[in-house]
């Protein structure tokens, strides 16, 4: 449903018809939103990985001097 169904619900008065659609919209407006906030988000996890270094590995300065950390 659309925004327009929910104009033609009240100028009918239908306020139930009006509810459905009020809701459809909206639902549709912030499952959008979170979608559009969740890919940002997972690409700022690709960008800023740092990989785990153990305890008994070296980080070669080669690695250090790409990353900008030399």
């Amino acid at each position: 449903m659309s925004s327009e169904n929910f104009v033609d619900s009240l100028s009918k008065s239908d306020n139930l018809g009006a509810e459905t659609a009020f809701k459809d919209v909206m639902t549709d407006r912030v499952a959008n939103a979170l979608e559009t906030k969740r890919k940002e988000v997972a690409g700022t996890f690709v960008k800023n990985h740092i990989p785990e270094v153990e305890e008994n590995e070296e980080v070669s300065s080669d690695w250090l001097a790409r990353k900008g950390r030399a």
